[in-house]
């Protein structure tokens, strides 16, 4: 029986049926571009890889405007090379053999430093740029054009035009980014006239014959920027030229990101309503497209059952689990890994050039997977010590490899060090990340023993062909006087009752900062003392965002970096800065300087079998990511 009946219904676009309401968005695949000026065969199984699964339209990112322009980050395909066409071709047909519609995001970056007028910001959102003088502004129209009419030829049958987001192009729109001074800036209908003349030439080349999607900023959340009228007052004249209007929002910048790209400082599908507003406005005609960690078939339905839009965009839920669609649709959606919006893959350019994924570890492996894994010839007696992430993937990925699995954790339940996520209201999709794994393992054949602290001797007497260590990492202890008076950050969780209204929080790492922030907003009273000059370095650079975000805007957080903590007392702490020692009273005094790796008791199970691997944060304390890929790769390859 079909759940999904609103959702999976087709449409019609002009010369176009689209399967149903699904819309697989554009992805920078960074480690699946090269430089190359054509999609190599990582690209393209990742985007046919949406195809085959079931999406209407998988939107492929992404080509070039001009011969010249490559920003060394986007995918810069060439579409004014002949000998590159051959595999953009390719690409298309790909995606129809399972047919799904393709199209190709067309990003509106300037060369040359150019934004829409004086001192608007790069794609960085740092760096200043200067404004675009008419006559390259009129290239770049033509070069939209150029493009999107080449597309047509090569098969494509759409293009996403990416008009958001304050990204240059979408700083025409702005009354905050538009500072011009001629016909392209000031009222209304000059700030939106290029981009209506971007429209106007593509039509003019590709008439009815392709889809066209805007991507827009519905609101940019930025006094003195677009807010939900002057969204509704673009999408009106956009519906005049775009089959499709997708409501997106905010700005790149470090404190808008988790608006554009929500995380769990918000709650699910924080988006939505922007799409509803257009659709129930009365005003827009066109279709609408509902984006913004859209993460189950479930919510999909419900947007499109709703009215809230005519589509939904999904990208980072497809990133976690590629067979989202097809496992929902098959009445198993309990199956689908969940996304827990940590940004990893966003960030994938500056994090080894390897595009990564924190809950799928073959993201960026999948075109070499078929060569890579191969079944298991023998069957093996396998033991995984430690019920954490890591434990878990490993646990379940050799057992659906066939092989007998035992797993010990010495606590009473599974979750390690992902437990803490239950208690925080920002980290429900790590904690639902959490349940996944164990519900998986209870659906497994691997055998479970809780409450049992798997010694070395123990596991050989049972002679396993192979023991895989995953028994995490220990709090970090500092040197410092009366440092036994710190309750570590890990032990702070449940326990929230419990402490004063005072809080120290010692160490202003993620964790730190977290932990501060959790308390805070519980109402206490926490001061962070940081050795460092600024909080939060060891994040991710777009979580820190978001995280610094929150943090600026919660009261009851106060920090002091550049201070080293001196002694500890019961109920206070001095700490060292600029020469001078000071004094902070407090109920509690919570410890974050870090972990480290368990490596002794690790290390014990090595040599008492056959094969034997370290997983997790027994090996080095770091994120859930490398816990699940170390997970993964033991399990793969006994």
């Amino acid at each position: 029986m079909n759940n999904y009946k609103h959702l999976m219904s087709p449409v019609r676009i002009g010369k176009h049926m689209i399967k149903n309401r699904i819309i697989a968005a554009p992805v920078t695949i960074h480690s699946a571009s090269n430089g190359e000026i054509h999609p190599n065969e990582e690209a393209m199984n990742f985007f046919v890889q949406r195809a085959r699964a079931g999406a209407g339209i998988v939107v492929c990112a992404g080509v070039k405007l001009l011969p010249v322009q490559d920003d060394g980050e986007h995918a810069g395909w060439d579409l004014y090379k002949h000998n590159s066409l051959n595999k953009l071709a390719e690409l298309a047909e790909r995606i129809h053999f399972y047919g799904a519609k393709a199209s190709m995001e067309l990003i509106g970056i300037f060369d040359d430093g150019y934004v829409a007028s004086e001192g608007g910001l790069l794609m960085d959102m740092m760096t200043k740029g200067r404004e675009i003088p008419i006559s390259e502004m009129i290239r770049y129209k033509e070069a939209y054009a150029h493009c999107a009419e080449v597309l047509m030829k090569l098969g494509y049958d759409g293009i996403l035009l990416h008009f958001g987001h304050s990204i240059p192009i979408a700083q025409f729109l702005s009354p905050l980014t538009n500072k011009r001074t001629d016909q392209y800036g000031g009222s209304f209908e000059n700030r939106i006239r290029y981009l209506v003349e971007i429209l106007e030439a593509i039509r003019k080349k590709v008439k009815d014959n392709m889809i066209i999607e805007i991507r827009m900023s519905a609101n940019e959340f930025k006094e003195g920027g677009i807010d939900l009228e002057e969204g509704l007052r673009i999408a009106e004249i956009f519906q005049n030229y775009a089959d499709i209007v997708q409501a997106s929002c905010g700005m790149i910048t470090p404190d808008l990101m988790c608006r554009t790209h929500p995380c769990d400082f918000l709650p699910p599908n924080p988006n939505v309503y922007l799409a509803e507003n257009f659709k129930k406005s009365g005003r827009i005609k066109s279709y609408v497209t509902a984006i913004g960690a859209i993460g189950s078939l479930e919510d999909a339905e419900n947007i499109i059952a709703s009215g809230k839009s005519d589509f939904v965009a999904m990208s980072r839920s497809l990133i976690a689990d590629p067979e989202l669609i097809p496992k929902s649709m098959e009445g198993n959606s309990e199956d689908v890994v969940p996304c827990i919006k940590c940004m990893r893959c966003h960030d994938s350019a500056v994090y080894g050039h390897l595009f990564q994924c924190s809950v799928n570890p073959t993201i960026g492996l999948m075109h070499k997977l078929d060569k890579m894994i191969k079944p298991a010839t023998k069957r093996q007696k396998v033991a995984v010590v430690g019920g954490g992430p890591s434990g878990m993937y490993a646990a379940l990925t050799a057992s659906k490899r066939g092989h007998d699995v035992t797993l010990y954790e010495k606590t009473d339940s599974l979750g390690g060090t992902l437990k803490f996520a239950s208690k925080v209201d920002f980290k429900y999709s790590l904690d639902k990340f959490k349940d996944y794994l164990i519900s998986q393992i209870e659906k497994s054949h691997v055998k479970v023993y809780l409450n049992n602290q798997a010694a070395p001797e123990q596991i050989k007497m049972e002679n396993y062909y192979a023991v895989i260590s995953s028994v995490g990492a220990v709090p970090l202890i500092p040197n410092i006087p009366g440092i036994e008076h710190c309750i570590h950050a890990t032990e702070s969780y449940g326990a929230e009752d419990r402490l004063g209204n005072n809080i120290v929080v010692i160490g202003g790492g993620q964790v730190g900062c977290e932990t501060a922030l959790h308390l805070a907003r519980l109402g206490k009273t926490v001061t962070v003392i940081e050795m460092r000059s600024e909080l939060a370095p060891d994040a991710s650079i777009t979580h820190r965002g978001d995280l610094m975000a929150e943090i600026i805007k919660e009261t009851n957080f106060k920090h002091i970096t550049n201070a080293k903590c001196s002694s500890v007392h019961k109920d206070s702490i001095s700490y060292e800065k600029e020469n001078k020692i000071h004094t902070l009273l407090a109920d509690n005094i919570i410890l974050a300087a870090g972990m480290k790796p368990n490596t002794d008791l690790s290390d014990s199970f090595a040599g008492i079998s056959n094969l034997y691997w370290s997983t997790g944060d027994c090996v080095k304390a770091r994120t859930v990511e490398m816990a699940v890929r170390e997970g993964y790769f033991a399990g793969i390859n006994i």
